[in-house]
């Protein structure tokens, strides 16, 4: 895959997460209805693409994986979190990919933790990390910094 940071189009996030509800969905009527409600809808995009802290993953100029994410100041006494607000991927190394790269920038911008909604799927793509833990909400919280 390539990565094309956070040059990411609302069209693609928008069909890309469709897609995936389309995939645990049969009825189109629900489908309809769960867009309306989706992280990755219009109003969310238009609010998550401009803070430029999202990005995606393209195959073959195909958006295969995406995650909307944006600073949280001061957050459980730490100054900087980033907060995943959504990541969807059709591949665990994709999701990997999605991962790491947030946490490598992450670092890199000084920010403390990477923070987002614990899963299973989620849980599995971090559990060989040494910064990354569970947490009692559920959560998972990637270290990025000492603290």
């Amino acid at each position: 895959p390539t990565m094309f940071m956070p040059a990411i189009s609302g069209p693609s996030i928008t069909c890309s997460g469709r897609a995936q509800l389309e995939k645990t969905e049969t009825e189109p009527m629900d489908i309809e209805m769960k867009t309306w409600v989706a992280r990755w809808r219009g109003e969310a995009l238009s609010y998550y693409l401009p803070q430029g802290w999202s990005f995606g993953v393209y195959a073959k100029e195909k958006l295969s994986g995406f995650l909307l994410a944006q600073p949280l100041l001061f957050y459980r006494g730490l100054t900087q979190t980033l907060w995943i607000e959504e990541l969807i991927y059709q591949s665990p190394p994709v999701g990997e990919l999605l991962l790491e790269t947030a946490y490598k920038w992450a670092r890199d911008k000084h920010l403390q933790c990477v923070l987002l909604e614990g899963s299973a799927g989620r849980t599995a793509l971090v559990e060989n990390w040494k910064h990354a833990r569970a947490t009692d909400e559920p959560m998972i919280e990637l270290r990025s910094s000492r603290f």
